[in-house]
């Protein structure tokens, strides 16, 4: 992938309220890491799709929640 198609996917990513669903299927470790990436701007307090990737990182335990900062 080039850098002017990950920018465009991350700007889609950002602007397309479409892009922000949750996903239907939890999604895989892999699938978390390219949302995490892709939804980096967003806060997963309000991005339901970026909530569900760190769900999935919690729960296969490659994220540790912060206690002190907000998702």
């Amino acid at each position: 992938m080039t850098t002017n198609s990950i920018a465009m996917q991350h700007f889609i990513a950002i602007t397309n309220q479409e892009a922000h669903q949750p996903p239907s299927v939890p999604f895989t470790i892999e699938q978390s890491h390219s949302v995490m990436q892709f939804h980096v701007a967003c806060r997963a307090t309000r991005c339901p799709r970026k909530a569900a990737a760190l769900d999935a990182l919690i729960e296969a335990g490659r994220v540790v929640p912060s206690a002190s900062k907000p998702r």
